[in-house]
């Protein structure tokens, strides 16, 4: 099967796009104004939640997390606002001022406000990893390999993997070389696998909406088998340089009776490009 690119979603979701009324249709070249950006200096910020594992943690059965689960596509990380309606004015979103301002700047390429000819998307415009929050916003299928030592985490997204060193401990925030993916280290608990990440770059969304993260988040991952066919996922962004509490996000992932690795996306800059220019631009209503 040939592999799939990221902008077939925008090509199914949007067909006629009108001009943002967050943007008032400006072209994005011609937007004076500086998209506004995060504190100076992350590191005197203290996080809400510890960065470790618990102390005196009970033993815990192990979670049998084998076969393929697949993701369900939403739009906000927002369990208030999943469809992305309420952009900025979700009230389970407590945002810092410039993450509010930079969550409105920017254009989406799908949901309410799509604009996918002219998106500031990050991923779909250069193919930049999704993180591991947003990357379950796309319907992949993901894939666990459980070591005595480590958990390995499989995404058919753009062909990405996460190491999860369990029971070690996160290296100081300021001797990270802060990537897509950062630092984690995980635990089993309660017959639930939970992973701890630090060290991301804060390049990515947090979804589909634009919603910002920066340098010092922190993102606590939950995941248990509810039942033989349902991996729930309970997500807690703790990120002080763009919100003011952490913010609470739960998804379930699928079985999938289709086999890890069958359908995998792939994202090209070349291919976003010329879809783009031969195709989305001819579909774009004019302006009135």
């Amino acid at each position: 099967m040939r592999p799939r690119t990221l902008l077939f979603a925008t090509a199914l979701l949007v067909l006629v796009a009108a001009p943002s009324p967050m943007t008032g249709g400006v072209p994005i070249a011609a937007q004076a104004q500086e998209p506004p950006g995060p504190p100076a200096d992350l590191s005197t910020l203290k996080n809400f939640l510890p960065l470790e594992k618990p102390a005196n943690l009970q033993a815990s059965a192990t979670p049998d997390l084998s076969g393929a689960w697949m993701s369900a596509p939403y739009q906000s990380i927002s369990m208030a606002d999943r469809p992305g309606r309420q952009r900025g004015k979700e009230e389970d979103i407590d945002y810092k001022p410039w993450a509010r301002a930079k969550t409105l700047s920017e254009v989406t390429p799908t949901g309410p406000e799509a604009e996918p000819h002219r998106t500031t998307d990050p991923w779909t415009r250069y193919c930049e990893p999704n993180g591991p929050v947003r990357v379950y916003a796309q319907p992949g299928r993901t894939s666990f390999v459980q070591l005595a030592d480590r958990v390995l985490i499989l995404h058919e997204i753009m062909q990405q993997f996460r190491v999860v060193r369990l029971n070690g401990t996160h290296p100081p925030f300021e001797e990270l070389d802060p990537t897509s993916y950062g630092d984690s280290i995980g635990w089993y608990e309660d017959g639930a696998l939970v992973v701890d990440t630090i060290g991301l770059n804060g390049r990515a969304w947090l979804d589909q909406m634009g919603h910002p993260m920066t340098e010092r988040m922190h993102l606590i991952e939950r995941y248990t088998r509810t039942d033989e066919k349902t991996l729930a996922i309970h997500r807690t962004i703790d990120d002080p340089g763009a919100y003011n509490k952490p913010i609470v996000h739960t998804i379930n992932l699928r079985a999938s009776p289709v086999a890890f690795m069958q359908s995998p996306w792939n994202c090209s800059v070349r291919d976003n490009t010329t879809f783009t220019a031969t195709l989305l631009q001819d579909a774009v209503a004019p302006a009135k």
